[in-house]
C-alpha cells in the first residue's frame, strides 16, 4: 500500500522523504538523517520569521505596582513570541471592561513623562514592549483595582520544533515517538509540547491515518492520539507543521537548499534552490497578506 498524504498540510516524514528523493539519497550516507530533519525545521522557523503567519493570544496577570512583565516566563507563557501583532495589547480596566492600551517606547515616555518609572500605579493606558528580552511594560503600573488575569497580548510566535521517525510503542490512544539518537532527532522534554499539533501515520500499521495530539508527556515520549488504528512499532509518523499548509513545500525547497550547499560542486546547486526559495517564499508572504484578514505587521516597531 502506497503511503497516503493528506491535503492539509506535508506531515514531516514526508518531507523528510521528499527531500531525500530529490537528493537522490533514499538511504543516509552523504547527507545524514539528523540533517535533514533539523534543516526542515529550521525551514519553519526561517518562515515563520519572515512571514510572521503564526498569531495567538496569550493572558498575563498583573501584580500591583509592578511595571515590567518577562513573558519568557511559564507563569506568562508567551515564551516563543516573535512580536505583538497590529492587533496590539489590549487591558481590562478595574476587572471589567476591555480597552486597547496605546503602544509607545521607553525613550518616548522619557522624554514625556520624565519620572515615569517611579510614577504612582492606576490604570495602564499605554504598553512598551522589548524584543530582545521579551518584556512588555505598562505605564502606568497597574494599581491594586488592575492586579489579576487583565492584560491580554496578541503576538505573532514561532512553531514548534517537528518530530517523527518510527513509533517506539503505541495502544490505543498513544503513540511513543522514536528513540533519539546520534542520527535521530530526540522528542522535546517539556510536558505537553506538542499538544494540540496533528501527527499523521505515513506508512506501516495505521497508515493515512491523522489526528491530533491531546497531551504529551516529556519524561516517556508518550503522545496521547486517538487514532482509529493501533499504533505499533512498525508505524512510521510525522507531526504536522503549524505553518499554513501553502507554506510546507517551502520547507523542502529550504532543505535542498542547505543539503547542496553542503560542500563541493553542490554548492552552486543549493544557491539556486535558495534563490527558489527566497522567490516563492516571497510569494507566499504577498498572498497571506492579501487573504488574511487579520494581517500582521511586517515592519519591526519596537523598541
Amino acid at each position: 500500500m502506497s503511503p497516503y498524504i493528506h491535503s492539509q498540510g506535508l506531515n514531516f516524514y514526508a518531507q523528510f522523504l521528499e527531500v531525500r528523493r530529490r537528493l537522490a539519497e533514499v538511504t543516509a550516507s552523504y547527507w545524514v538523517d539528523l540533517e535533514i530533519y533539523n534543516w526542515l525545521n529550521q525551514a519553519q522557523q526561517d518562515i515563520a520569521m519572515k512571514a510572521r503567519c503564526l498569531k495567538k493570544a496569550v493572558t498575563v496577570t498583573t501584580t500591583s505596582g509592578t511595571q515590567e512583565y518577562d513573558l519568557k516566563t511559564s507563569t506568562n507563557a508567551f515564551q516563543d513570541i516573535i512580536d505583538i501583532s497590529e492587533d496590539g495589547v489590549s487591558f481590562k480596566i478595574g476587572g471589567t471592561s476591555w480597552d486597547t492600551l496605546k503602544y509607545t517606547t521607553k525613550a518616548q515616555l522619557n522624554i514625556d513623562q520624565p519620572n515615569w518609572r517611579s510614577a504612582s500605579s492606576g490604570t495602564p493606558m499605554n504598553y512598551y514592549y522589548d524584543k530582545s528580552s521579551k518584556t512588555i511594560g505598562l505605564y502606568p503600573k497597574p494599581n491594586a483595582s488592575n492586579a489579576g488575569a487583565y492584560l491580554l497580548i496578541e503576538g505573532i510566535y514561532m512553531p514548534r520544533i517537528l518530530n517523527a521517525g518510527l513509533a517506539s510503542a503505541g495502544d490505543g490512544t498513544t503513540l511513543t515517538l522514536a528513540t533519539g539518537s546520534t542520527t535521530q532527532p530526540y522528542g522535546s522534554t517539556v510536558d505537553d509540547y506538542y499538544n494540540d499539533l496533528y501527527m499523521e501515520l505515513y506508512s506501516g500499521i495505521g497508515i493515512g491515518e491523522r489526528a491530533k495530539i491531546t497531551d504529551y508527556v516529556g519524561s516517556t515520549k508518550v503522545c496521547t492520539v486517538d487514532f482509529t488504528t493501533t499504533p505499533t512499532t512498525a508505524s512510521y509518523y510525522g507531526m504536522v507543521s503549524e505553518l499554513p499548509e501553502e507554506s510546507h513545500p517551502l520547507m523542502i525547497l529550504y532543505t535542498l537548499g542547505r543539503a547542496w550547499a553542503k560542500g563541493g560542486i553542490r554548492s552552486q546547486l543549493g544557491q539556486l534552490f535558495m534563490q527558489q526559495y527566497f522567490q516563492e517564499l516571497a510569494q507566499f508572504i504577498s498572498d497571506y497578506e492579501d487573504t488574511d484578514d487579520d494581517m500582521i505587521i511586517k515592519d519591526a516597531y519596537r523598541s
